[in-house]
């Protein structure tokens, strides 16, 4: 059993029908104790700090814990039991893990050798397969957040206690220095590609006993994040090699953990425990095992170690076979995963005109404005709660609208049918500056000035005006076509805007692509770009004019993504949405059939579509 330290003054004795015997641990967020119902079953028991209470928005991201654990399958982390207040205070009663976390494992008794690091990296790495099929991205990846248990390793805290624990200055950066990713460290959006990234990290602490990045000041530890190589030579082939493409700078580099876990089981890692040093293990005063417990856990899992591999082979077979994982929250559908409830307009009839999809607060949301309506609203989907407002987004409807990350600060910009570029950050209470850009209405999409954030902005007659974010400057202005701009997108990888016109694409190296009047034009950021005319959209290559492939969309709404290292095309119409994989050019299935999309928003593997006068999100990130 693990040490407990005694009930402090105004802490609770009882929660739930469980009496608190002690507690476990204590973060930023909350305090962990350890719970005992009348039939003798344990649980641990999270209770949200009392100085937070007045914060409506740690309270709602605390109980939020439970319902993204329960979208993962069971042997990845700590079932939930239930959730609430007592005394006013959230709550959330969970399976109790007896055993240490990975970082006192390590820090009491030394670095794993041999088969046992070899059941912790399958373990961990089937767990975090699991995460990222059920849509979710953790963040926060690290030793103290795997529970060492009888029965393998479990992932805690899903993006919850990170945000709270997190000990630098830089307000953008989320996560734990030592094993965030390059990205995160940057301020950029966290994906499945920095988790994996995290376990890296983590499995060579398990592997060598230190952080791979240093334990010296934060800064110091960042800058090599950013720009040195780990030193990965304590750690025995053939994880070494995993570990270093995992580590890569460059998130597109490294693999999905659906291919570090089948290079895992396919090859053999050599035990090597004969050959390892001895080493003089550093005794932790207070730690959550005592020596001994940490023994009869290394003996346990040595026995259990055959166990984990089987389970690991056959969660592995069915992801890899596609057959997904089943969601105890999400509304499962032929493929994909229906995120929360349906959200978003109450009015009978309502017609959303302009949405995006971004992240705020390290979460997922969706901005959206009705057609005949003057405001924005911005909505956490996972959930089905809308978390701000704008009430007054100008004189003139919405008619085009991004979410684009500005400082750390997630941002809205948008035009009305008056032409002018209007910004609000979320969480502020009225809008920012404005720019008069075009007479009439105009389009916007995001884009990049000199590596900084911008917005390009087409006009009707047929200007297109890139507005940096950071400096709030005009920096750019063109005429590149004579008509009306009728779609625009940014090509990222050729950095300069996509313009869409009534006689085809203008912007690619190539020339103009996709004779006739473009409709809507979308860009993945590898050099490829989905170009919609008439009734069907065609993929193209951008740098030669190569037609890649093409699809029947019906002229609908069309949108790209890319997920679980699959681009994707989706189009939503009169018979729902249909997702195609870009690659193989077959289709994966259809979302809501029979309803009547209006329009829709793609992003970070989440789609949103608004229809019969409400929005309804799927995460396609389990999507075959």
């Amino acid at each position: 059993m693990v040490e407990l330290r005694p009930l402090r003054s105004g802490e609770p004795r009882e929660v739930a029908g469980y009496r608190l015997l002690g507690g476990l641990g204590d973060g930023g967020q909350g305090s962990v104790f350890l719970g005992r119902d009348a039939d003798g079953r344990h649980a641990a028991v999270k209770v949200l700090h009392p100085r937070l209470l007045s914060d409506e928005r740690a309270t709602r991201r605390f109980l939020r814990e439970s319902a993204t654990a329960a979208k993962v399958a069971g042997f990845c982390t700590a079932t939930v039991y239930g959730s609430g207040l007592t005394q006013g205070r959230p709550y959330i009663v969970s399976e109790f893990i007896d055993g240490p976390s990975l970082h006192d494992l390590v820090l009491d008794a030394g670095p794993l050798t041999g088969g046992e690091l070899d059941r912790l990296a399958v373990g961990t790495i089937t767990a975090l397969t699991a995460i990222h099929g059920a849509g979710i991205v953790h963040r926060d990846f690290k030793p103290s957040n795997v529970l060492m248990g009888l029965d393998g390793p479990r992932v805690i805290d899903f993006g919850i206690a990170k945000d709270m624990d997190v000990s630098t200055t830089a307000s953008s950066v989320v996560g734990t220095p030592g094993f965030m990713s390059p990205e995160q460290i940057s301020g950029e959006t966290a994906t499945a590609a920095s988790d994996v990234f995290s376990w890296a990290a983590t499995m060579g602490f398990a592997a060598t006993g230190q952080p791979l990045f240093g334990r010296d000041s934060i800064p110091a530890v960042m800058n090599r994040i950013l720009h040195a190589e780990p030193d990965l030579r304590e750690v025995p082939e053939p994880l070494r090699s995993v570990l270093r493409g995992c580590l890569a700078k460059e998130a597109g580099a490294r693999p999905s953990a659906d291919d570090v876990l089948m290079r895992l089981l396919g090859r053999t890692a050599p035990d090597l425990r004969a050959h390892a040093p001895e080493r003089a293990a550093p005794r932790r005063t207070g730690s959550r095992a005592s020596r001994r417990d940490v023994r009869a856990v290394r003996r346990r899992w040595a026995a259990a170690g055959v166990g984990v591999l089987v389970v690991a082979g056959m969660v592995a077979g069915a992801l890899w076979r596609n057959a997904g994982l089943p969601s105890a929250v999400g509304r499962e559908t032929a493929f994909g995963v229906e995120l929360g409830p349906e959200f978003g307009p109450t009015t009978r009839g309502a017609r959303v005109e302009a949405m995006a999809i971004g992240y705020h607060q390290d979460s997922p949301v969706v901005a959206y404005a009705e057609r005949s309506g003057h405001s924005i609203e911005v909505w956490d989907p996972s959930i089905g709660e809308r978390i701000d407002r704008l009430a007054d987004a100008g004189p003139s409807p919405v008619r085009s609208l991004m979410l684009v990350p500005v400082g750390g600060r997630q941002t809205a910009v948008w035009t009305g049918t008056d032409g002018i570029v209007r910004r609000w950050r979320i969480g502020d209470p009225k809008p920012g500056k404005w720019h008069v850009v075009c007479r009439s209405e105009a389009r916007v999409a995001p884009g990049q000035w000199r590596k900084q954030p911008a917005v390009v902005i087409g006009c009707p007659d047929g200007q297109v005006v890139t507005l940096d974010l950071t400096s709030n400057r005009i920096v750019a202005r063109a005429k590149p076509v004579a008509g009306p701009v009728t779609a625009l997108a940014w090509d990222e990888a050729g950095g300069k805007p996509l313009v869409g016109t009534g006689a085809g694409l203008v912007g690619a190296a190539a020339g103009v692509l996709g004779k006739g009047e473009v409709r809507s034009v979308a860009a993945f950021g590898d050099g490829r770009a989905a170009v919609t005319v008439g009734n069907s959209t065609a993929v193209y290559d951008l740098a030669s004019g190569a037609f890649v492939r093409g699809f029947s969309t019906g002229g609908a709404d069309v949108g790209v993504t890319s997920a679980g290292g699959r681009r994707m095309i989706a189009g939503g119409g009169v018979d729902g949405v249909t997702v195609w994989n870009v690659d193989r050019g077959d289709r994966l299935g259809n979302l809501a059939p029979g309803q009547k999309v209006i329009t829709l928003a793609v992003g970070e593997g989440l789609l949103v579509a608004a229809m019969g006068g409400r929005l309804r999100a799927w995460s396609l990130s389990s999507i075959g």
